[in-house]
């Protein structure tokens, strides 16, 4: 299919591969962009080279400015982009339903909309909510930038955009103690955006806009809320059914209004002590040696 997969990585030994195997003779164009890990994911990239997997190094600032980096500069030459990561698989329906989607598409579509199976703790969460949100992560080639915002980026899409019922799958093979310490770091991250006046980014909130426009709009919505972070857990566990997918669910609606109370202290403190969240970024590593090879030229301006 005319499709380019871009993976950004850091530190995703553990996950990689499978997210490789779900699209290997499927798309066109694999980019992985890591951003200097320190573990074997190069080598582990580098290894599939023959497979057509191109690895680049890029230094990473944030979400939103490594994903339009990736973008602007990466030698794509597929017609359609596909954004996903490295805990992310492609399932054969969603494949399917992809190349229909495109092959009969009118010719001014320019983004799809789809959703994410979870899976915590080795448990698909299929309640709860999170199965329900679409979120637009294929687009037609340089038809996309990413919205200024440094964590839970989007991408925007102007012109005409559909909806498809088939899923990728997230996988996360790391440890509780990542998934807590990821949070840890976008709980700083999105109270710092809320400091700063920029907690939709640079998405319009509306009711009856696109999926992203609407979960913007229940964003601003909820820190209007009195007692939101009790009702916040009482609306995925129980309106939103978190309590079908048993244990696991009970545990990620806990963790997640729990990520939501780290961000609140963080503003809190952030008000008493006047000084920005820290964020704790982990120890980047250097450039590899393996690259020159791998990649095309790469597309760069004079600032670079």
């Amino acid at each position: 299919m005319d499709i380019a997969v871009i993976i950004p990585t850091f530190n995703e030994e553990a996950n990689l591969p499978a997210a490789l195997d779900s699209i290997s003779d499927w798309a066109s164009q694999v980019f992985v962009v890591d951003s200097f890990s320190t573990d074997r994911t190069v080598d582990i990239a580098l290894e599939r080279a023959r497979e057509g997997i191109h690895v680049v190094q890029h230094e990473f600032e944030n979400y939103s400015k490594q994903w339009n980096w990736s973008l602007t500069h990466l030698p794509i030459e597929a017609s359609w982009t596909l954004k996903l990561d490295a805990d992310e698989r492609v399932t054969e329906r969603f494949k399917q339903e992809v190349d229909e989607a495109i092959s009969t598409a009118v010719t001014d579509l320019e983004g799809i909309y789809f959703r994410r199976l979870f899976h915590f703790m080795g448990t698909p969460l299929r309640w709860g909510g999170l199965s329900s949100n679409y979120e637009m992560r294929l687009w037609k080639t340089g038809k996309a930038v990413f919205e200024d915002r440094p964590v839970n980026e989007h991408a925007m899409v102007q012109g005409r955009t559909m909806k498809i019922k088939g899923m990728v799958e997230h996988h996360d093979y790391k440890s509780l103690s990542g998934w807590i310490d990821k949070h840890n770091r976008y709980s700083s991250l999105e109270a710092r955006n809320y400091i700063a006046g920029n907690w939709t980014g640079d998405l319009q909130p509306r009711v009856f806009g696109n999926p992203e426009e609407r979960r913007m709009w229940l964003r601003c919505a909820y820190w209007k809320c009195p007692g939101r972070l009790i009702l916040y857990f009482l609306y995925r566990y129980l309106l939103r059914l978190g309590i079908l997918d048993g244990r696991a669910g009970f545990r990620y609606c806990y963790l997640h209004a729990a990520y939501r109370y780290w961000t609140e202290l963080k503003i809190s403190e952030y008000r008493r002590r006047g000084t920005l969240p820290e964020i704790i970024w982990r120890r980047r590593g250097e450039p590899h040696m393996g690259l020159n090879a791998s990649i095309p030229k790469i597309n760069r301006d004079d600032s670079e």
